[in-house]
């Protein structure tokens, strides 16, 4: 998606119910947290929300989020060329500190069909996004 469509991104309804263990009335890393006068507030969607939800099920701890959905007012995608997995509402950074974290957040977000995993204990997060995609791999990089 390109930036021209942004227009049309920011006039959807970014509302979803909380999980068990999401909220993003009561978790606001869920949300854009950018403070741009013409932000959108919006939260991660219904389906990445459910799916991150069946990863914390599985892990069985606690995971504190420190990303979810960002505006194109956000810095972080005010930069980019193309929309990125965070503005569409499809990713989330959860806080990692150790290899151990990461390998359990890694191989769970590959089970519950993320489609982008990144990051790691080295940047003291993973980055699992649900984007669409036709690619037949899980794409990562290093911050």
């Amino acid at each position: 998606m390109q930036k021209s469509d942004i227009e049309s991104e920011t006039q959807k309804d970014y509302s979803v119910m909380p999980t068990k263990n999401f909220n993003p009335k009561s978790d606001p890393k869920l949300l854009c947290t950018c403070g741009h006068k013409e932000c959108d507030r919006r939260s991660v969607d219904q389906e990445s929300l459910d799916k991150l939800q069946l990863i914390r099920d599985d892990l069985n701890a606690p995971m504190v989020i420190t990303s979810g959905g960002r505006c194109p007012y956000h810095p972080k995608e005010i930069k980019k060329t193309e929309i990125g997995d965070h503005q569409l509402c499809k990713a989330v950074d959860v806080r990692c500190d150790n290899v151990i974290m990461e390998t359990k957040l890694k191989v769970l977000a590959g089970r519950h069909g993320a489609t982008r995993v990144a990051g790691g204990a080295y940047c003291g997060f993973v980055h699992i996004a649900w984007t669409e995609t036709d690619r037949k791999d899980v794409p990562t990089w290093n911050y």
